[in-house]
């Protein structure tokens, strides 16, 4: 888990950085949104805490680009310039914390150790999805219209008939959807296609 200090203020960051040190939280300064970008790696959980005001890309800017590049990360807003509405459109964004400088470190340690726990949940759930969406993709179109009708909860038979082939073809088609799944069973490959909304 990597968290990351975004503030071009060479002060803050160092001091956000030695109040984590003393929770034993390691922390990556970034004194720019450009340069936070150049240091960033998306391949991990992440937690992001990011002031608003910076010079070039602004914190709510690199927000959406996050959004795009790591929907798993979490953000914790710090701003010395907050205001209601700038608060509510962040979290509306899908920010985690939004705090006013000067804040109270315990405060923000506390919003970083939820922040990490958040990222480290929702990455994994992404990536399992991610998981689940590539062995669907690994399927013949096919094998899809006889998993889609597996999914509406069909037996062979009368996807054999939707489908114009014998009971027989359809058993080798569900054979080989379980086979590219890498699942227990079909039923299990289908239970997560619907817990994740994998269309597919």
């Amino acid at each position: 888990m990597r968290v990351y200090i975004v503030d071009d203020n060479p002060g803050l960051r160092d001091s956000v950085a030695w109040l984590l040190d003393s929770a034993e939280i390691e922390s990556t300064p970034c004194a720019s949104a450009a340069d936070f970008l150049e240091k960033f790696a998306p391949e991990e959980p992440a937690c992001i805490i990011l002031d608003v005001r910076m010079p070039g890309m602004s914190g709510p800017r690199l927000q959406e680009k996050l959004a795009e590049i790591s929907p798993s990360a979490s953000i914790i807003f710090v701003s010395a310039h907050g205001d209601i509405r700038m608060t509510v459109r962040a979290l509306r964004a899908g920010a985690q914390d939004f705090l006013e400088k000067p804040y109270e470190p315990q405060k923000l340690l506390d919003a970083v150790q939820q922040g990490i726990e958040d990222a480290a949940e929702c990455f994994a759930r992404q990536r399992q999805i991610s998981e689940v969406a590539d062995k669907v993709e690994l399927l013949t179109p096919r094998e899809r219209e006889v998993l889609d009708l597996v999914i509406e909860g069909l037996p062979s038979k009368t996807i054999g008939r939707r489908l114009g082939m014998s009971v027989k073809t359809v058993d080798v088609h569900r054979t080989r959807i379980k086979a590219k799944s890498g699942a227990d069973s079909i039923g299990g490959f289908v239970r997560d296609i619907l817990r994740y909304g994998i269309a597919s």
